[in-house]
């Protein structure tokens, strides 16, 4: 294959959104399009309001910027509007809410945008998730930048989280960033973030959020919280393990909460098992498992003290009390007895012998 074969199918990398900052930071040529999609949507507001802030015309902005909504469209308007001379301005801005929402017919209607490119205007469309095989959203990728935001993943989460932090000129420590991670588990930045608002007010005005914040407000006010419950399973300390269940359910802890954090507390317990058959060293094990080595010792010692045939009977347990809860027989009506039966199962206590 030639060089100029092979640079043809090289395929391009994907844009980040600390890509698109840096690149208008250091001054760049901003890109005609800037398409943010994807289900995570406070990473992606976040880059959208800078975005806004930086491209926004700083004279004559309410002649200059324009806002559209995908699922109340009029095409044509739009396309009057892109390929119109800005007035008084080096450029227009126009902004495409709710992409995700536009129709096939608006789809292909707005593919004028992208096959005659106006020097003078620019488009930022944001919305959740999309198909990028169509000819309107593969090209503004091609010619500006597309962004994608995802969920991220238990590996992913404690760079997100230590960002979240940054953005918000929060100081947190790595311990309390891996201990949040595993609280929280993967799921919409937006609510990460207000945690760690919550966490900047409990720990006090501009101090350092430390590991001990997380975990007593987590608990804050209580006399157990999900982390003891879940390292008195790990451990295999069954007495203490239903006396700290017992404690988080009359202290309102959701099940369907308690659940999914037992879960993956397993897996990782699992997961442990797993590298210490493989004899990983200290810091490759950490960052395979996506936690700080400051927890990492735990993890060895609650690894050693139950069998991968225990830890699997309990994903399994887990797995049927979750089905039980939200389902719409007994179960959902009793959350407090299938815990008990799933903690019965998993520690092999009295009444082990009983299924959920």
């Amino acid at each position: 294959m030639s060089a100029k074969a092979a640079k043809k199918t090289r395929p391009r990398r994907k844009a980040s959104a600390e890509d698109v900052r840096r690149a208008l930071k250091g001054g760049g040529q901003p890109a005609p399009f800037y398409l943010l999609h994807g289900e995570e949507e406070y990473g992606r507001n976040h880059l959208f309001e800078w975005l806004v802030e930086k491209l926004r015309p700083s004279v004559a902005v309410e002649f200059n910027v324009d806002t559209f909504h995908a699922d109340a469209l009029d095409p044509q308007r739009l396309l009057d509007i892109y390929f119109a001379y800005p007035m008084m301005a080096p450029h227009r801005l126009l902004i495409l809410r709710g992409v995700d929402k536009l129709s096939p017919a608006n789809t292909k209607a707005l593919e004028p945008l992208v096959e005659l490119v106006a020097e003078t205007s620019m488009v930022i469309a944001i919305g959740a998730k999309i198909d990028m095989r169509r000819k309107l959203f593969s090209q503004m990728s091609s010619k500006g930048q597309a962004v994608e935001f995802r969920v991220p993943y238990d590996d992913k989460l404690p760079q997100a989280i230590a960002e979240i932090a940054r953005n918000k000129e929060l100081d947190i420590r790595p311990e309390a960033v891996d201990l949040l991670g595993m609280y929280m588990g993967p799921r919409q930045l937006q609510e990460i973030a207000h945690e760690l608002d919550k966490l900047s007010i409990f720990a006090g005005d501009g101090q350092t959020i430390e590991a001990s914040h997380v975990q007593q407000a987590s608990g804050a006010g209580r006399n157990a919280s999900i982390f003891d419950f879940t390292d008195a399973v790990g451990n295999g300390d069954a007495s203490k393990a239903q006396q700290l269940l017992h404690t988080l359910l009359e202290q309102g802890e959701e099940p369907a909460r308690m659940i999914p954090m037992l879960a993956r507390h397993l897996q990782l317990l699992l997961r442990t098992q797993s590298m210490e058959q493989r004899r990983l060293q200290r810091d490759e094990m950490a960052r395979a498992l996506g936690i700080s080595p400051f927890f990492l010792s735990s993890y060895r010692t609650q690894a050693r003290q139950l069998t991968s045939g225990t830890l699997w009977r309990g994903l399994s347990a887990l797995r049927q009390a979750d089905d039980l809860i939200k389902g719409g027989g007994r179960g959902r009506n009793q959350p407090h007895v299938v815990m008990d039966l799933c903690l019965a199962q998993l520690l092999g206590r009295q009444g082990s012998a009983t299924t959920i």
